[in-house]
């Protein structure tokens, strides 16, 4: 394993990521793909007893074994 890669899960699938950090952006394609148009979504992640939500724009940290749930919560 290359040591700039991670192994995180998003929607319940292992996912290898390069880091160090993952974009909201990606952990949405990650999870849909094709991303449906004009979908919202919301994420969030967790690590330990750690966790928060990922909003768009915004980025985290990665870590191995991060878990990441992705929801589609409605249309524009």
């Amino acid at each position: 394993m290359n040591h700039n890669e991670f192994n995180i899960i998003v929607n319940g699938r292992p996912k290898k990521e390069p880091g160090p950090s993952i974009t909201f952006e990606r952990v949405v394609a990650l999870a849909f793909n094709p991303v449906p148009p004009n979908a919202f979504f919301t994420v969030t992640w967790s690590h330990g007893n750690q966790g928060g939500s990922l909003t768009p724009g915004k980025s985290v940290q990665l870590q191995n074994g991060m878990k990441f749930d992705v929801t589609e919560t409605g249309q524009s």
